[in-house]
């Protein structure tokens, strides 16, 4: 161990002359200003910790970030990489410390590099660059944690990163999480900039973002529990909500947000009657107190923070299953204390079910299956040997009842003697006849029949302990199409034994065998946002949206409205589209549903007849379509497999033969999910990352082209500057020039993150250019492709590294657009941006230009109509869609003439000054100022007088007078007898003089009997 040690001159020395041998475009190790001209340093106020500190725990120019604790780091001269001094972290929790804000230029990169030494390690230390705006607060974060690092030495650990737009500061953010344990030392931390870089100027910069709300709106839970006449759920959603209602009313009881979750599966009631439940992001167990009325936190479990499943006990335990290190906690009520059982399989992640009895605890292990009891004094623990045991599933739900053992994985369910393990009767996910995934308790009329709700026709069932066997209730009984979450035996009213089942779009229905009817109610819930999980703009210019876990949102981007809000299909990972119908690929099975946007909408589980209608289940073990492509009449679908499972899958829809087809492992062990038409080849890309709960067993992604002909492929690499080995290829997209484009993840010849955006000849397989972008940044997803289009001027917009980015691809300069990260977007056909933000879905719009107005003529003859023709030009030259538009139209003089959706009315003679003020993607601007005249016939003036008459505005007789003097005036005037026809138009005024007219009226009809003599004089 060196203690106080610095570097000698000649160290130094051999340091800069082999950095200065290194390319300017990459610096991996030590830079200074001196060995690379590209890179300035700036300072990081005592980024050497050389300031001696006034007191122990003084840090100077350094600051603890208020969100951890306020310990664990120090100043020390112990282990020192040059100068005297280091920073020292031994920390025992989350702690980050701040450095002094330091200017930045947006755009600009920017490298930070800092000397770290390590002498114990639990988890990743981290140092995030944190970008601030002219306001000082933070917009962005740029994180990287350090991995693979080694004990006893000094090493160099950095970050690279572009200032976002809007940065004007950075500060430096040291941090340990709530995981990661580190006795260690921080030293000589740098940062560097370089403003070399090709940066795209845009003829224009987009708008400030509109927030056009939820795109995907739904009431759906994972987790529920039935109480004494009261029903509990918690809705999905960010966040998730916790409902109290009473189960006869619906109404609500209660609720309340639970920040930080937004899904629930883990919900009970405890032996106390309060209702216990978790989530799964934070570990909290919850616990609604129900005389109380209020929710409150026991505490965070010691196990995990993911929480599938809480099981109670009569004796006041509750026993949670948690991931992703199959750990099982025990709470105890009266104790108030939470216990860590520890793993219940070493070489899992999941443990998914829960079953309990008065003796034995079961344990449901993912993804490779297996099943584990517990004595509950002893602690004893030994495996129950199932069919299933080691293949690819996880166990979900255990019950045992009447020494039979009732073991669900997924829709799936063995039934076991207890006591022998002998296999009493097996339903299979694929059977024609399988539950839904919950099965009741044994029915209080005959303690040998348990129910649960067939799968396919959601009729009721029942299942017969003695027997084994199953059948449907008769009469048959149908349940609402959403899957049950909890059924429980209760009183009705009459204080008959009913059987309550709580379903996952909040339905609540009770049957009763004795009459053997159902009734379904609808507990109260609010709708709520649901994280945008996929979004693609239509054939029709619409934003077609699916929520995370669950709901169908279609947004019409030229009334600016939402059109669709749907809590059906499931979760819909990707969108397509193809002949005018749009295709939906859903989470869990790999289902595609078809939607016809010119139907009205109507799910019922989407059989047929439906819109949208299932169309076809991918099979082969497929979990997750991610990306679409159309061509020729053909749709082309890339698939990530299912739990545990590597191998994702092309599928391919033939609309002029109406058949399906799927080709499993086209490129081994990935999931694809890149695909881009050309002339009959599908181009396909991949991601080395399979279902979850299993590891790659590839290293590099590849491509593939496929003949949609003959179905013929060839699978082949990806050789891109930039990447060492590429692990996510994808989107694909075939260019304006001709060429395919894409962007790949993966790590460089440094071992270091990295985006490049390539574009390859299609012929050749070879890149013909490329750019890399986002060195150090982590790709988030390893299925969900990075978005790739084009506008009308040929610039290609991306969301490479999860960074909205805009590219010219001649020069292949680039510009981030905002500094949120984004993982879905698109592009309408103005140009506009719409990008997904939480359950928000939002609009970067193009700026206004001009607006103006061309009527088709500035004098009109009362009586006619005339478009005004109202065109607003967007900043890029087209024209905005006026219909989600606001119009104010100004007329100084209405008398004159009137204005109806932009269609101007000739009412009475006289002028009129009229523009407008147009309200447009967030901006408001004014139109060109027109002068109308509008002149009077005597033809004009006798149709308004009838007018007037049939109205009641005026008598019959008085009409017959003026009607009369008009027509003999023009017919004066047409002999070219001109005194005679004004004379007649004086008669006309001593009619109207003399008539009991409102006198508005006849202020109204003088002028334009004016107007008539003034066209007769001239």
């Amino acid at each position: 161990m060196i203690k106080k040690n610095t570097r000698m001159f000649s160290i130094m020395l051999s340091a800069l002359l082999i950095f200065s041998l290194l390319p300017l475009s990459a610096p991996d190790s030590s830079i200074s200003a001196e060995s690379n001209d590209e890179w300035k340093e700036l300072q990081v106020e005592n980024g050497d910790f050389e300031n001696p500190p006034e007191a122990e725990t003084d840090l100077p120019s350094w600051d603890y970030w208020t969100g951890g604790y306020k310990e664990g780091m120090a100043i020390s001269e112990e282990i020192v990489y040059e100068g005297k001094q280091s920073l020292a972290v031994d920390n025992s929790g989350v702690v980050g410390l701040f450095s002094q804000a330091i200017d930045v230029t947006e755009g600009d990169a920017y490298r930070l590099t800092a000397q770290l030494y390590v002498e114990e390690l639990e988890g990743n230390p981290g140092i995030w660059l944190r970008w601030l705006n002219d306001e000082g607060e933070i917009i962005q974060n740029s994180a990287k944690y350090f991995e693979d690092l080694t004990q006893g030495e000094w090493q160099e650990v950095a970050v690279q990163a572009d200032a976002p737009p809007g940065a004007t500061g950075v500060k430096v953010f040291i941090y340990q999480s709530s995981t990661s344990f580190m006795k260690g030392y921080y030293d000589s931390i740098q940062l560097w900039e370089d403003s070399s870089g090709i940066s795209l100027d845009l003829p224009f910069d987009y708008g400030d973002p509109i927030n056009h709300g939820p795109g995907a709106l739904a009431a759906k839970t994972q987790g529920a529990a039935i109480g004494d006449g009261e029903l509990y759920y918690a809705t999905n959603g960010s966040p998730a909500t916790f409902y109290a209602a009473d189960s006869e009313t619906g109404e609500m009881i209660f609720s309340e947000e639970l920040p930080g979750s937004d899904v629930v599966w883990g919900m009970t009631v405890g032996s106390d009657g309060n209702v216990y439940f978790a989530g799964t992001y934070d570990g909290i167990l919850y616990r609604y107190l129900v005389d109380e009325q209020r929710l409150e936190q026991v505490g965070k479990n010691p196990s995990d923070n993911w929480v599938w499943e809480l099981e109670p006990t009569e004796d006041g335990k509750i026993y949670g299953a948690t991931y992703p290190n199959a750990k099982v906690f025990e709470y105890d009520i009266e104790t108030d204390t939470l216990t860590d059982l520890g793993s219940f399989h070493e070489e899992q992640l999941y443990a998914r079910g829960l079953g309990v009895t008065e003796e034995n605890l079961y344990v449901g292990i993912g993804t490779v299956a297996s099943l584990v009891k517990m004595n509950r004094e002893t602690g004893e623990r030994s495996e129950i040997e199932l069919p299933i045991t080691g293949s690819n599933s996880s166990v979900s739900n255990i019950w045992e009842y009447d020494n039979n053992l009732f073991v669900a994985y997924g829709t799936s369910m063995l039934t076991l003697d207890a006591t022998t393990g002998e296999v009493l009767n097996q339903m299979n996910w694929e059977d024609k006849n399988t539950f839904d995934g919950q099965i009741s308790s044994p029915s209080p009329y005959d303690e040998s029949i348990i129910y649960y709700i067939d799968k396919q026709s959601r009729e009721l069932w029942t299942y017969d302990m003695d027997t084994h066997e199953t059948a449907p209730v008769e009469p048959s009984i149908e349940l609402p199409a959403s899957p049950s979450k909890t059924m429980k035996w209760i009183k009705n009213e009459n204080g008959e034994d009913v059987l309550a089942i709580v379903h996952q779009q909040i339905e609540y229905s009770v049957y009763n065998p004795q009459t053997n009817t159902i009734d379904i109610s609808y507990p109260e819930v609010e709708l709520q946002g649901l994280n945008i999980q996929s979004l693609e703009m239509g054939e029709d210019n619409n934003v077609y949206m699916g929520g995370y876990q669950g709901s169908f949102g279609v947004f019409d981007t030229s009334k600016e409205e939402y059109i669709l809000n749907e809590r059906d299909p499931h979760q819909i990972e990707g969108i397509g589209f193809l002949n005018g119908d749009v295709y939906l690929g859903t989470y869990g099975g790999a289902y595609i549903y078809k939607y016809d946007p010119e139907l009205p909408y109507e799910y019922d589980g989407g059989g047929e007849n439906n819109n949208p209608e299932m169309v076809y289940d991918i099979g082969v073990q497929q979990s997750r379509p991610f990306t679409f492509e159309s061509g020729d009449d053909k749709l082309f679908v890339g698939t990530i497999p299912d739990y545990g499972q590597l191998g994702g899958a092309l599928t391919i829809y033939d609309s002029k033969t109406d058949e399906w087809s799927s080709i499993r492992n086209i490129i081994e062990n990935q999931s694809i999910i890149g695909l881009a038409y050309q002339d009959g080849t599908i181009f396909g890309g991949s991601s080395i990352g399979g279902g979850l709960g299993i590891d790659p067993t590839e290293t590099e992604a590849k491509m593939f082209a496929l003949d949609t002909a003959s179905e013929e492929y060839e699978v082949f690499d990806l050789n891109v500057d930039g990447l060492k080995t590429p692990e996510m290829i994808g989107e694909l997209s075939i260019g304006p020039d001709g060429n395919l484009w894409g962007v790949a993840w993966g790590m460089d010849d440094a071992g270091i993150a990295n985006t490049v955006v390539f574009a390859m000849d299609p012929e050749t397989r070879e890149v013909i250019k490329s750019t890399e972008m986002y060195s150090g940044v982590h790709r988030a997803s390893q299925w969900r492709p990075f978005f790739m289009r084009w506008d009308d001027q040929g610039l290609l917009y991306t969301t490479a590294a999860r960074k909205l980015t805009v590219i010219d691809p001649e020069t292949m300069a680039s510009k981030q657009i905002i500094g949120d990260t984004v993982h879905l977007m698109d592009i309408d056909k103005e140009g506009n941006i719409y990008y997904a933000s939480g359950e928000n879905l939002y609009k970067l719009p193009v700026p206004l230009e001009n607006a103006a107005i061309t009527p088709e003529n500035t004098t009109m003859l009362q009586g006619e109509e005339s478009d005004l023709n109202l065109e607003v030009t967007l900043a890029n030259g087209k024209t905005a869609d006026s219909a989600g538009a606001s119009i104010e139209w100004v007329n100084t003089n209405p008398d004159t003439a009137a204005i109806e959706d932009g269609i101007l009315s000739a009412k009475n003679a006289g002028s009129t000054d009229i523009h407008a003020v147009v309200s447009y993607n967030g901006e408001e601007i004014t139109t060109n100022s027109i002068t109308i005249t509008v002149e009077v016939s005597t033809a004009s003036l006798s149709q308004q007088i009838n007018e007037l008459n049939e109205a009641g505005e005026i008598e019959n007789s008085l009409a017959k007078q003026l009607t009369n003097r008009l027509r003999q005036a023009e017919h004066h005037y047409q002999k070219g007898q001109t005194k005679q026809a004004i004379k007649k138009l004086q008669d006309f005024r001593k009619h109207l003089a003399k008539s009991d007219a409102a006198e508005e009226i006849k202020t109204m009809l003088e002028n334009n009997v004016d107007s008539i003599e003034e066209s007769f004089s001239r």
